[in-house]
C-alpha cells in the first residue's frame, strides 16, 4: 500500500474515533448525563394562610385534630362533615375559624391542607424526580366556597384533577374536570395553564371554573403544587378562584391529590 494511502486510512480512523467519543463519551471516564434529581422535603403556603402553620395530630386529641399555630396562641380543628367533599379529603372545623380540608397522597409523603384564606402544601419526605420523559397524574379535587373568612356554612366543589408533567422541559399543565357545585350543580372545568417547574414545585394561573349558579362568573385564578412520593409519582396542589356576580364575591379554595 502506498504511504499516502496509509496516511489517509489513519486520518479516517482518527476522525471516526473522534465522532464516536463525541457522540457516546469515552467509556467510564466520561461525565454521566443525569436522568434523576434528588429533591428535599419542603412546605409551600398560599394566601393569608401563609401566616400560619398547620400540624396534623393523629393522636394528640380524641379524635384526631389539626392545630393551627400562631406566635402566641393556636386553634384546633376537629373532624366534621360537609356534603360534596370527595372521600380523598377529610373535613375538620374550628368553632369560630371555619372549615379545613386535609388530603394526603397514597404514600403519605404529601399533604395538602385547605382553609378559607389559602392552603398549606407539604412534601414530608425526599423524592427522586426524573429529568427526562413525561407523565400524567390523575386524582381528586375538593374545595370550599366561602363568603369571606370564618364562613361557618361554606358551599363545596368536587371534581377530578389531571396534570401533565414534562420532566425534560420542566413544565406542568392540567385541568379540573367533572366539577360539581354544592353536591348537585355541574360546573365549568378549570384549566391549569402551563407553568414552569423547579425542584418539583410549580405555580401557575387558571382560567374557567364558572359555578353555573347565582350569576357568578369566575375570574382567572391561581394554582400551586408539589410532586411528592418516593419517585415523584404523586402530586398535591391548591387552587384559588374568585367568583363574583357584581354584588357578591365568593372565594373557591381547593386542593387536589393525584398520582400516576
Amino acid at each position: 500500500m502506498p504511504n499516502w494511502a496509509f496516511r489517509i486510512d489513519l486520518v479516517i480512523a482518527a476522525a471516526s474515533t473522534f465522532l464516536l467519543v463525541a457522540c457516546f463519551g469515552n467509556g467510564p471516564d466520561s461525565p454521566a448525563v443525569a436522568t434523576t434529581e434528588d429533591v428535599a422535603p419542603t412546605v409551600a403556603r398560599t394566601g393569608s394562610a401563609a401566616n400560619y402553620a398547620f400540624v396534623y395530630q393523629p393522636t394528640g386529641g380524641t379524635p384526631d385534630r389539626v392545630l393551627r399555630t400562631q406566635s402566641n396562641s393556636g386553634w384546633y380543628y376537629y373532624p366534621d362533615t360537609l356534603a360534596g367533599i370527595p372521600s380523598k379529603f377529610k373535613t375538620y372545623r374550628q368553632s369560630t375559624e371555619g372549615f379545613l380540608l386535609r388530603g394526603t397522597s397514597d404514600s403519605g409523603s404529601g399533604e395538602v391542607i385547605v382553609v378559607d384564606n389559602g392552603a398549606q402544601l407539604t412534601r414530608h419526605d425526599p423524592t427522586v424526580l426524573p429529568t427526562v420523559g413525561s407523565a400524567t397524574y390523575s386524582g381528586s379535587y375538593g374545595a370550599i366556597v366561602v363568603n369571606g373568612i370564618r364562613d361557618m356554612s361554606p358551599k363545596t366543589v368536587s371534581g377530578k384533577a389531571t396534570l401533565q408533567v414534562d420532566f425534560k422541559d420542566q413544565n406542568v399543565s392540567g385541568a379540573i374536570t367533572d366539577r360539581v357545585y354544592d353536591g348537585v350543580t355541574p360546573s365549568q372545568d378549570v384549566t391549569l395553564n402551563t407553568s414552569s417547574m423547579s425542584g418539583g414545585a410549580f405555580t401557575g394561573t387558571t382560567t374557567g371554573g364558572d359555578l353555573n349558579t347565582s350569576g357568578l362568573t369566575a375570574a382567572n385564578g391561581s394554582y400551586t403544587g408539589l410532586l411528592v412520593g418516593p419517585n415523584g409519582e404523586e402530586a398535591i396542589g391548591a387552587v384559588t378562584i374568585i367568583h363574583s356576580n357584581g354584588s357578591s364575591t365568593f372565594t373557591e379554595q381547593g386542593g387536589f391529590v393525584a398520582n400516576q
